[in-house]
């Protein structure tokens, strides 16, 4: 099984595939085809594939260099244990490397070995590359 990993510009993801990733999360939202698209047009979004078939997706909106927020991280539920969503994660990291402070709306568990400072703020994973390491931290 060959995995590949690229941003949607890079390598199109289809909005079919997204909704049918999201389909099998319990959570699932009502999108559509014409707001999946809207989506793929907005933002930073990543996919990776076994072979041909799209096997996760993350996506993150940015605010110019000073935040991103990554809002989606979705993996096939046939690929457990393989840290997709790691990588995933990963991917938007490096291409988001100018921007101070990253929200990661996701799983803890995807936030393992990043060698950044990681904390609970509010709800969501704070992000702050060590190059912003000298902000002051919220109260």
């Amino acid at each position: 099984m060959s995995i590949q990993i690229a941003f949607h510009h890079e390598r199109p993801i289809s909005p079919a595939a997204i909704l049918s990733l999201c389909n099998q999360q319990a959570a699932a939202d009502a999108r559509t085809i014409a707001q999946t698209e809207l989506m793929l047009q907005e933002g930073l979004t990543v996919g990776v594939w076994a072979d041909q078939q799209l096997i996760g997706f993350s996506r993150a909106v940015t605010v110019g260099r000073l935040c991103a927020y990554i809002k989606e991280v979705v993996v096939d539920k046939r690929y457990p244990q393989t840290r997709i969503g790691q990588k995933l994660i990963n991917h938007l990291l490096k291409e988001l490397k100018q921007v101070e402070i990253i929200h990661l709306l996701c799983a803890r568990d995807l936030l393992t070995d990043r060698g950044t400072d990681v904390r609970k703020d509010t709800g969501t994973w704070l992000f702050q590359h060590k190059k912003a390491s000298d902000l002051s931290s919220p109260a």
